[in-house]
């Protein structure tokens, strides 16, 4: 057998290589993280639930939220409570052409129903399809926060009362856009394709459990509908 016929051999031999030391390599990073998250889920005050999890409570009226358009699963799940909020944080994954993504979310409840939205930031293809559709809701009191955000809600009027000009101006602030998801009584607030650490979980938690209570108590939350 000359060099030309074993090369292919040796091409094939060093990918099923390849294949194996990065397979062996997520299955010890998944493992490690658990252990790791496990261990933060005590010191944070959360219940660790593994991937024993179908999920929070979203509305099936209106199917807004990436859990309900995606089918993923869920892992590393940890529950709770605090300040008068049912608190949820896990890893979600779901397929993503022929990759996969994986992001970790917090979805916060309470007893007053939002109306139903999703907000994420706003890209130039987005513009394009906003200008031929028209399903971005934009505020006069806020062009930066219009320009900077994509919102879109099937109930316009009650996301125009929820979404007021402190809480505009609240968002604003943020240098980092997050993905914000108003479904039933839940909240969920995720960085659109990216995990959280184990040790940057509690400022996580921390910045967006306070994100759920700037929303939960917005006072176009409880204004009656005209």
């Amino acid at each position: 057998m000359n060099s030309n016929d074993v090369l292919p051999f040796v091409i094939f031999a060093g990918f099923l290589a390849l294949m194996a030391a990065i397979i062996v390599f997520s299955v010890h990073y998944a493992k490690k993280r658990t252990r790791e998250l496990t261990a933060v889920a005590q010191q944070i005050g959360l219940r660790f639930v593994g991937n024993n999890w179908s999920g929070p409570s979203l509305s099936a009226q209106h199917k807004v939220s990436l859990l309900q358009r995606t089918r993923g699963r869920f892992s590393n799940a940890m529950t709770g409570s605090s300040g008068g909020l049912d608190i949820s944080v896990f890893d979600y994954t779901y397929p993503a052409g022929k990759s996969s993504i994986t992001q970790t979310v917090a979805a916060f409840s309470q007893d007053h129903p939002l109306p139903p939205f999703a907000l994420r930031p706003e890209n130039f293809f987005d513009r394009i399809g906003d200008a031929i559709v028209h399903n971005d809701i934009d505020f006069d009191s806020n062009p930066e926060f219009s320009r900077r955000y994509l919102l879109k809600s099937p109930d316009e009027a009650g996301a125009r009362r929820l979404f007021t000009p402190s809480l505009l101006t609240y968002l604003e602030q943020f240098q980092t856009i997050w993905c914000i998801e108003g479904t039933g009584s839940t909240l969920v607030v995720f960085h659109g394709g990216r995990s959280v650490s184990p040790s940057d979980l509690p400022a996580f938690l921390e910045e967006t459990s306070r994100m759920a209570r700037t929303f939960f108590a917005s006072d176009g939350l409880r204004k009656p509908v005209a």
